[in-house]
């Protein structure tokens, strides 16, 4: 009988360390997709920046004084010249001429795309959350067994 109750609760432990492990694994999961969505609103809040911008440029027009950040608390005054053409980035290093509508036109979708991603990532943790109940469930139905064996 001894060695039973000995079994059970060696089982139970063992059960548990699984079930923790598991828990874990879960969680870090967890943190990495929420660094991932930090990372997509930043770029969903670039993209808008850079959208709100060309609108407010092409809106002033051409000939306004602008002031040009240079970096760090620096400006230098501009004139405006207009965003009949944008130079967007396509990747990896590479750029391409756009008229003003195709350039927003291209961040909204970017947008867009970041979106749906970041959606998906949300699911996804949702999920998790949804398998660390059960997990959790699980470890007290493990707890109760362990209290009954010794």
């Amino acid at each position: 009988m001894a060695e039973e109750k000995k079994n059970a609760q060696e089982k139970a432990e063992k059960r548990m360390e699984e079930l923790n492990k598991q828990l874990r694994g879960y969680m870090a999961t967890i943190e990495a997709l929420r660094a991932e969505i930090a990372v997509i609103n930043q770029s969903i809040s670039d993209y808008r920046t850079a959208e709100v911008t060309l609108r407010s440029l092409k809106e002033l027009g051409k000939g306004k004084e602008i002031l040009l950040p240079v970096g760090a608390t620096a400006q230098v005054k501009a004139k405006s010249e207009g965003v009949d053409e944008v130079i967007m980035s396509l990747g990896t290093g590479i750029s391409a001429v756009m008229s003003y509508d195709e350039a927003i036109d291209k961040i909204r979708k970017e947008i867009g795309a970041l979106e749906a991603l970041r959606r998906t990532l949300e699911e996804a943790i949702a999920d998790l959350y949804a398998k660390i109940e059960e997990l959790l469930e699980e470890v007290r139905a493990v707890g109760k067994e362990e209290a009954k064996a010794q």
